[in-house]
């Protein structure tokens, strides 16, 4: 009966929750002129305890993550790490694996301890591999932020400030709301 409340409670405020996991990542880091560069990245996120292995693309400046089964993965994370070694993201795709999940334009979906606001997408059921494009400002280069502050709306995503959100529910007040969109 408690399970059946929630999940009522759920669909009621538009907070939908994933019993799925994040499994992989593609990361593009802007800055890297070297193959020392790509090294320290790789060297960053490898000591992360949620990443399980990565897979290095020099021509693209990109890197390919393989995540612990089981583990909570952490945008945040990656992208400190990514800044710790002296460059920012470009680009941050992160991907699960959906079994029939419902995901609104302008609605949230709870993955772990992380909630993702999802913006400039057709309402749809999803099934099998989802590709999420974090498209906060720290998550891409100046050009493509400034592409997409100007197609999206929404005030939260226009500021900084996450109590702009509209969360549907307490429940999930206290994480991180990444904005994002389908690929």
């Amino acid at each position: 009966m408690k399970k059946f409340f929630l999940y009522s409670l759920t669909w009621i405020f538009g907070l939908s929750i994933a019993n799925a996991q994040i499994q992989t990542a593609s990361l593009q880091a802007s800055g890297l002129t070297c193959a020392l560069c790509a090294k320290s990245i790789y060297t960053n996120l490898t000591s992360l305890s949620f990443v399980e292995s990565v897979d290095t693309d020099l021509n693209a400046s990109a890197f390919e993550l393989k995540f612990k089964s089981g583990a909570d993965v952490d945008p945040e994370a990656l992208r400190k790490k990514v800044e710790d070694a002296g460059f920012s993201v470009s680009k941050l795709i992160l991907r699960f694996k959906a079994d029939k999940q419902k995901i609104e334009n302008n609605g949230f979906l709870k993955i772990g301890k992380f909630t993702y606001h999802f913006v400039q997408i057709k309402d749809a059921v999803y099934n099998g591999e989802v590709n999420i494009h974090i498209i906060d400002k720290e998550y891409l280069t100046a050009k493509d932020y400034k592409k997409k502050i100007t197609g999206v709306k929404l005030a939260c995503y226009q500021t900084p400030q996450q109590e702009d959100c509209q969360l549907p529910n307490a429940q999930v007040a206290s994480t991180r709301v990444f904005h994002a969109t389908i690929l």
